[in-house]
């Protein structure tokens, strides 16, 4: 037994304390696995990340070629309405505009297609334009506007929207004054500047708001009126619809003309008598259409020929569908690879590309009938 001095164990008598270092070779290969293990976090964030990115950018292309898809859808289905007037020619439909600019004279076809061809120095000048002189255009596109992108199409749509309301009492031509029913739901939907379409069963007329005031159930709009050479084309009875008339012209452009911004959807719509650019939806790179038309000498409704070129139809009241085609890329660059595809739009073959970039690409395809265009 071993004795003790006092309080105190002797040195010798102590339990000895194994205490060891690590040695450089374990601490290197403690490193080493850290590293490795850090690497393989750091490359799955990576490619999460990455992949991330790419859904991100694919749900904001699908996103928008579905909104860019369904404008142009609306307006084409609706092309050439004009009430229960079917068929008008132009000597059918009256302008009393003044003046009667191309945006405010109703085209009973409801659309026109037209084509810039315009590559450097492009001023909206007439004959960058394919038809070479539309003349419509060269109202529609003015010198200083957000001009389209080039090579690219563009689409002219016209039709009357509904108002809910219709004449009461008759309006003779002479008759500078127009009375309709007042209703709750026309409550501020017409106001002094716009231009209206009065119509009925076999004519129609447009007009530009020039004053309102409302009576008793009734809505009276006075409207430019010069006995001589601006009169309604016929009288009006209580069967006639007042309509809010409709022009809008869709392209592909840039803000600020800049080939710095990225190409959009844009649509120029009546405002007034004017035409006000509105940028619909970003990242819309081409817009192709084709137009079916029914050349069949049996009128069958059914198209037979797709035109590429809007110079190439004969007759716009014989095109019953337009095949309407998009590229739509992300806002981002995305993919590892360049982008070396070319895509097919509207049924044409190597539509767009290849673009030789990073941006991940989509194309949208979609064929619209012309519900007020029969034989």
């Amino acid at each position: 037994m071993t004795p003790v001095i006092g309080n105190k164990i002797p040195r010798e008598a102590r339990p000895r304390l194994s205490i060891a270092g690590l040695t450089l070779v374990e601490l290197m290969v403690a490193i080493t696995i850290g590293l490795i293990i850090l690497t393989a976090v750091a490359r799955l964030f990576v490619t999460s990340r990455s992949t991330y990115t790419i859904e991100e950018g694919l749900a904001r292309v699908q996103e928008s070629g579905r909104f860019a898809v369904e404008f142009l859808s609306q307006d084409i289905r609706m092309a050439g309405y004009a009430g229960c007037s079917a068929n008008l020619t132009g000597g059918q439909v009256g302008n009393l505009v003044d003046p009667p600019a191309s945006p405010t004279t109703f085209n009973p076809d409801g659309v026109a297609g037209y084509k810039y061809t315009c590559t450097s120095s492009c001023t909206g000048a007439l004959s960058e334009w394919s038809p070479s002189s539309p003349i419509p255009l060269s109202d529609y596109f003015l010198t200083g506007s957000i001009m389209p992108i080039s090579g690219t199409d563009i689409l002219v749509i016209q039709h009357a929207d509904t108002t809910g309301t219709h004449l009461t009492g008759n309006s003779v031509p002479s008759n500078a004054n127009i009375k309709i029913i007042n209703t709750t739901a026309l409550a501020g939907m017409i106001a002094v500047g716009d231009i209206l379409m009065i119509s009925d069963c076999k004519a129609a007329d447009i007009i530009k708001v020039n004053s309102t005031s409302s009576g008793s159930g009734t809505k009276t709009i006075t409207h430019i009126y010069n006995p001589t050479n601006n009169k309604l084309l016929h009288d009006y009875g209580n069967d006639a619809e007042i309509m809010k008339l409709v022009t809008r012209v869709y392209f592909i452009g840039r803000r600020d003309n800049s080939s710095s911004n990225p190409a959009a959807l844009y649509r120029k719509e009546l405002s007034g008598s004017l035409l006000v650019a509105q940028e619909l939806v970003e990242g819309v790179e081409v817009m192709k259409l084709s137009y079916g038309e029914d050349t069949d000498t049996t009128k069958d409704g059914v198209p037979n020929i797709y035109r590429t070129s809007p110079s190439a139809v004969s007759n716009w009241r014989q095109v019953l569908t337009v095949r309407v085609g998009l590229l739509v890329r992300t806002s981002t660059t995305v993919d590892q690879e360049n982008d070396t595809r070319t895509y097919d739009l509207a049924g044409i073959t190597a539509a767009a590309g290849p673009y030789n970039d990073k941006y991940r690409r989509r194309a949208f395809n979609s064929t619209i009938q012309l519900r007020n265009h029969f034989q």
